[in-house]
């Protein structure tokens, strides 16, 4: 049974599809989630709030898409694949066709910093499981530099592209570098 939380992190997440995360009130929400705006107010305070409990369940969700998927592929290049197509092109893929998915891709840091923070911290951890996996510990830093290198580059990927195909070719081209790399 969907809790009052999720329906209305879900109604939300609609509205800013449709609307945009600007143009979104917390009227519209309580409207679109079926609720009093007492209600509203009683589980999150103001758009933020709901803005970051939507990219926690997002980190929530590809964290067991990780655990799901990832030992079900071999060889390091197919696994960081695996760990971008989760944790980047495919929460893209469900946003870009919106009309505004500009403005949610571009503004995320600015409407909910701190959980966009924890997401990127999640992501990182999982670049470095999968780049040090076997290594030596004197290459463990290097796992874990190239883990933050690759996660840096691919916020400024998200930021710039304009489709989903030039988003998956520029990932591949960050995987390619990396494994060349190391």
């Amino acid at each position: 049974m969907q809790t009052k939380e999720d329906r209305i992190i879900e109604a939300s997440f609609q509205l800013f599809l449709r609307h945009g995360y600007r143009k979104v009130s917390m009227s519209d929400v309580a409207e679109a989630a079926h609720m009093s705006r007492p209600s509203l107010y009683a589980s999150f305070a103001n758009k933020e709030a709901i803005f970051a409990a939507l990219v926690r369940r997002q980190c929530v969700l590809n964290l067991a898409e990780t655990k799901a998927r990832l030992h079900q592929v071999s060889g390091l290049h197919e696994r960081l694949s695996c760990v971008f197509d989760i944790w980047l092109i495919e929460p893209v893929a469900s946003v870009i066709d919106s009309e505004n998915a500009t403005e949610l891709l571009a503004n995320c840091a600015a409407f909910a910093p701190q959980a966009l923070a924890e997401l990127y911290e999640q992501m990182e951890a999982q670049l470095f499981a999968v780049l040090s996996d076997g290594v030596s510990d004197d290459q463990a830093s290097v796992a874990r530099d190239t883990a933050k290198i690759l996660r840096l580059a691919s916020d400024g990927i998200k930021a710039s592209t304009e489709n989903l195909p030039e988003l998956r070719r520029l990932v591949q081209g960050l995987i390619a570098m990396a494994v060349a790399a190391l």
